[in-house]
């Protein structure tokens, strides 16, 4: 019986049946396989002299594409909802522990390429490598068939998060904020605002802890721009 052979060929099928699996997961089928199996490799492994190799370009894109499909989805479904409601939904949708948590529910872990040593801490299981994933995946889309099929792909993945995000959880971000920051260290946070424009009037804030930028958003008002500031804080310190 010639082993070698065999197990060579079960070596190519395994990763092309893995690829499959995201595939139906994902509900979409790539036309470029190989922006699958790019979106699917971890930086610790993935460089080539001909250039990146790893997911960390379609993260980035995938990122800035779930950022845009949860906003337009948020402003659809909550026209009573101000700036800073959507801000905090959008924000604890699109944060890397929630969307690391839609990964391991995918099982996606266990399809990502990553190194022997990564693999030896429990790389799978992480919430960064599982949520980039994610993120990659969709920029993988993007790439593969434009804006119009990573939209169909994230209301796929995240039609259940949308639906249950709601403006009444919203209710004080900045006293989340200082309850959080508090318990660290028993200092509060401190803000930042200036006026940007008169017409329409519009204030920038900029949210500091122990004398460092944390956080920064845009208002209508002066109190507007700081929930926005503390929201944005928030979703930094709990990715």
């Amino acid at each position: 019986m010639r082993l070698p052979w065999l197990i060579f060929h079960l070596c190519a099928i395994i990763p092309v049946m893995g690829q499959e699996r995201i595939e139906q997961k994902l509900a979409y089928r790539f036309t470029n396989r190989t922006l699958l199996e790019q979106a699917l490799t971890h930086p610790s492994v993935g460089h080539t002299s001909s250039g990146p190799s790893d997911f960390e370009r379609l993260e980035f894109l995938g990122d800035a594409v779930l950022e845009l499909v949860v906003s337009m989805e948020l402003f659809s479904m909550h026209p009573m909802a101000d700036e800073g409601e959507l801000t905090k939904m959008r924000a604890s949708i699109v944060s890397r522990r929630h969307l690391a948590d839609v990964a391991a529910a995918l099982d996606l872990g266990k399809e990502v390429l990553i190194s022997p040593r990564l693999e030896a801490t429990g790389g799978r299981s992480s919430v960064t490598v599982l949520g980039n994933t994610l993120e990659s995946l969709v920029g993988a889309v993007m790439e593969d068939a434009g804006f119009p099929a990573a939209y169909r792909v994230a209301l796929h993945l995240l039609r259940e998060s949308l639906d249950d995000a709601c403006p009444a959880l919203v209710t004080n971000p900045k006293g989340d904020l200082q309850e959080l920051l508090q318990g660290r260290t028993g200092e509060a946070p401190v803000y930042r605002v200036t006026q940007t424009s008169d017409s329409p009037v519009r204030f920038s804030a900029t949210a500091l802890w122990q004398g460092t930028a944390i956080g920064t958003g845009e208002g209508s008002s002066k109190r507007k721009a700081e929930i926005a500031a503390a929201i944005a804080a928030l979703a930094q310190l709990q990715n």
